[in-house]
């Protein structure tokens, strides 16, 4: 059976706004100076009457050239005045006489440009054939108001005359999900062009409508037969109407069948198309020519151009990664509206922060440096608590009571300490709610932190000379006390120390620095048994390890703590021990005495656990190196050596994650076992060994263990790794979709090519299924190499049914992702979003 190949491609209708606002009419006609209001307003333009002569509306001819350019359009130098054959019938009065005055006409002003999307990290070029200028005849309607609570559909007039922008596509698209990147980037486009007015946009329906004609062919053949959606006025149903549409003619095809040209809408309550009316399968012309003079564009429009200069959503994107430090997902969401971006820009200029180091002298004159650190702050806030209180109270972040400048206040106060996270959070809703300034919400209420070093230290000083036991206790390496300590402090200041300064003066007051070597078990603390194998240790083994006068490290300093999760090696770990780990590393970091972190582990589940860390804690305040040998304390030097480098990295470092193994530092990104030995671990598709980044955290991590091993359980009983091999059979993975599992993670071949050749091993089945119930493919290679979805047509396949190229990351290192973003997200949304905004490229330094 041939291979087939969906086309689609879209009709775009904007509605142009022509009146001043407030007016007291809809808008100017598009070809006469009348009103858009019925009858009550018409001329011998409007009415199509022979010789008329048309004028173009000067603002809709600006809006529309604005957009051609933006498209990169060529520019009809002299466009025919035509008259469009498919205009709808105009509803009649009782006299029998129009109760519209439409004039019919049309006028193409560019054609040949194009418009890039990028979805799923893969950039597409989707070609624009032609910008049109029109009036709008009038629009379907769809409700639920017919008889019984029956679809009912009806044509709305209210706008008819007004200008319409017809946008043509060619059939470049592939799948629904390219159909909604593409309607989304033109909505950014043409808000940041100022062509439509309001921030956000009026409603999407109010604005655009799309026809979304869809077609397969036998691969490489062209279509022959479209069938037309008709009327989709929302963007997410333009997607879910185009996949639906394409599973029904895949349907039909296989079964031996023909797909008729038709047009059909969409029923979003039966998530299904519907027959509309049939069409001609040879389409008859649309346009015929007037006999006029053709619109030439004066130099004025000309001019006008070339004098008009704006940041375009892509550019800005680009530009907010590369000066601000943020992450795609960031600089999507801040660069979603102009006015969200412009916000941001200005909140960070009001900071007082140093140059990054990186940005000096490579910024325009007129945009100060700043520290990627704290534009990912901003960005943050405004990404997540903020745009949430916003929707909340109906509001949006450029126009809420959160100014600028009140936002940067609220971020130097907790660059300052003088207020917490939480405070932030109260100050932040208090200002939205009442409108008020933020200093005089902190005074008014009590909020600011005590942030004196001097009156501070002199209750610490009080807190340890009353307490000389749990001193002498910490000072012999037990931390526990600390904690006790420091509940006494903040109860003395009534809850109101900055708790980062009270550790960090307990730590000076007591001159307490340590190193903390946790044990999760594994061969590097184990012992080999009578019978030759090797048996899982404790930290007992680990502190003989770092005894002896060779050892350069004074033993007061390195503090030994077994994981509470017995003795285990390293295959043996579950869900519940990554949870112990990652609140012990939590509480730790958080205690302010640790100088770095220790964890030995084994080698079978290190490329597992290192990265989970990783994406947890890459930005912590201290070291975090692992500690693996492959042979046991007893059977070689190999896991003494591997103790002391981790130990020695422990203390000369300030921060990152760290990987020691075989006498060599790695990365904890990309970790491979490939062997057992010495040598036996690899960085895949890395040229500069990553350490450090900006962890998925965006906070310090406060939930106990109890919680965080539900969190990971949840997301391990719903997730499932494959490695693709020939006779994988699709009935396989629908098995465990029905089981529950949501997030499959496969190992395919090459740059991401898989078995879809009809029959019981193609996977396609599988994908389509998946796709239909929300389930998401992530997809790595099992090779050391990129993928992409490049190169076979089977890659392409893959891309079009929704997997998910992980690009250079080994699946390993997915999968962690993907565990460290169940810990943090607060919603599948924003779960699925990590997941896709995991971008890295073999030699990327930052791979968030």
């Amino acid at each position: 059976m041939p291979v087939y190949k969906t086309h689609i491609s879209l009709e775009v209708r904007i509605l142009l706004h022509t009146a001043a606002l407030p007016a007291a009419v809809p808008g100017i006609k598009t070809f006469c100076a009348c009103a858009a209001e019925g009858e009550k307003s018409s001329c011998p333009v409007c009415r199509g009457e022979k010789g008329a002569i048309p004028v173009l509306n000067p603002l809709a001819a600006r809006k529309a050239y604005l957009l051609i350019r933006s498209l990169g359009c060529s520019i009809v130098k002299k466009a025919p005045y035509e008259r469009n054959l498919n205009i709808p019938p105009i509803p009649q009065g009782s006299d029998g006489k129009p109760t519209i005055a439409l004039s019919g006409l049309s006028i193409t002003l560019g054609v040949d440009g194009a418009l890039d999307i990028l979805f799923h990290r893969r950039r597409k070029r989707i070609r624009i054939t032609e910008v049109r200028l029109e009036e709008d005849a009038g629009r379907l309607t769809h409700s639920n108001r017919g008889k019984g609570g029956q679809p009912e559909t009806r044509m709305d007039y209210s706008r008819a005359g007004m200008p319409s922008l017809r946008i043509r596509t060619a059939a470049d698209f592939e799948i629904g999900e390219e159909a909604e990147v593409f309607l989304g980037e033109l909505r950014r486009q043409i808000q940041y062009l100022e062509i439509m007015p309001g921030n956000p946009l009026p409603a999407w329906e109010n604005v655009i409508r799309c026809n979304a004609y869809v077609a397969m062919a036998p691969y490489p053949e062209n279509p022959v037969n479209f069938v037309k959606l008709r009327n989709l006025n929302s963007l997410n149903f333009v997607g879910k109407a185009v996949n639906t549409e394409m599973s029904r003619q895949e349907d039909i095809v296989l079964n031996g069948g023909t797909v008729v040209p038709e047009s059909r809408l969409w029923n979003e309550a039966k998530n299904a198309t519907e027959f509309f009316q049939n069409r001609p399968s040879d389409e008859k012309p649309r346009f015929v020519t007037e006999d006029l003079l053709p619109f030439i564009p004066g130099p004025d429009i000309l001019e006008a151009l070339d004098s008009f200069s704006v940041e375009l959503p892509e550019a800005r994107r680009n530009r907010m990664i590369a000066e601000y430090g943020l992450t795609q997902h960031q600089a999507e969401f801040v660069c979603d509206e102009k006015r969200r971006a412009d916000y941001f820009e200005k909140t960070v200029s009001l900071g007082t922060v140093l140059p990054a180091p990186t940005l000096v002298g490579k910024l325009p004159a007129d945009i100060p440096a700043k520290l990627p650190a704290e534009s990912r702050e901003a960005a943050q806030w405004m990404s997540s608590y903020i745009i949430k209180e916003c929707n909340r109270l109906n509001l949006t972040i450029a126009d809420s009571p959160l100014s600028p400048e009140r936002f940067a206040e609220i971020l130097r106060m907790l660059r300052d300490h003088r207020i917490h996270g939480s405070i932030a959070k109260q100050v932040v809703s208090a200002v939205l709610e009442d409108d008020r300034d933020p200093q005089e919400l902190i005074t008014e209420r009590g909020w600011e932190q005590l942030t004196n070093r001097g009156d501070i230290k002199n209750i610490v000083t009080a807190i340890i000379t009353a307490n000389p036991q749990e001193v002498r206790r910490i000072r012999e390496g037990d931390a526990r006390p600390i904690q006790f300590l420091t509940g006494l402090i903040m109860k003395e200041t009534g809850g109101m120390a900055e708790p980062t300064l009270v550790k960090d003066i307990l730590r000076e007051e007591l001159s307490v620095s340590l190193v903390y070597v946790l044990s999760m078990g594994g061969a590097i603390s184990g012992r080999v048994g009578e019978d030759g194998a090797v048996e899982a240790g404790d930290e007992q083994v680990l502190k003989e390890l770092l005894s002896g006068d060779e050892f350069p490290v004074d033993a007061s300093k390195v503090r030994f703590e077994s994981i509470q999760v017995g003795r285990i090696l390293s295959e043996e770990i579950v869900p519940s021990d990554w949870a112990i780990l990652i609140e012990t590393i939590a509480d730790r970091l958080n205690s302010g005495t640790a100088n770095g972190i220790v964890i030995a582990h084994g080698t079978d589940t290190l490329p597992y656990t290192a990265p989970l860390i990783y994406w947890l804690f890459a930005d912590a305040n201290a070291p975090i190196v692992f500690a693996a040998s492959s042979t046991p304390p007893g059977a070689s030097s190999e896991a003494k050596r591997t103790m002391k480098k981790a130990v020695a990295l422990a203390l000369g470092k300030s921060k990152g994650v760290y990987v020691v193994h075989g006498g060599k530092v790695l990365s904890p990104l990309n970790l491979k076992f490939e062997h057992i030995g010495v040598d036996g671990f690899r960085n895949w598709n890395m040229e500069t060994p990553v350490f450090s980044g900006t962890s998925l955290l965006t906070g310090t991590l406060e939930a106990d263990q109890y919680v965080l091993a539900q969190l990971l359980e949840d997301a391990i009983n719903s997730m499932c790794v494959i490695r693709i091999y020939p006779g994988l059979r699709a009935d396989y993975l629908v098995s465990l979709m029905d089981k529950g599992v949501k997030n499959f993670f496969l190992e395919l071949y090459d740059t991401g090519t898989a078995g879809f050749r009809e029959g019981p091993y193609s996977l396609k089945r599988a994908f389509t299924l998946g796709k239909r119930r929300g389930t998401h493919f992530y997809c790595s290679s099992q090779q050391e190499g990129i993928v992409d979805f490049t190169g076979y047509t089977s890659s392409r396949e893959l891309w079009r049914v929704g997997a998910v190229p992980m690009g250079a990351y080994t699946t390993e290192t997915a999968v962690a992702r993907y565990l460290a973003a169940s810990i943090i997200a607060d919603s599948e949304e924003e779960l699925t979003q990590l997941m896709d905004s995991a971008v890295f490229s073999a030699g990327e330094k930052d791979p968030v």
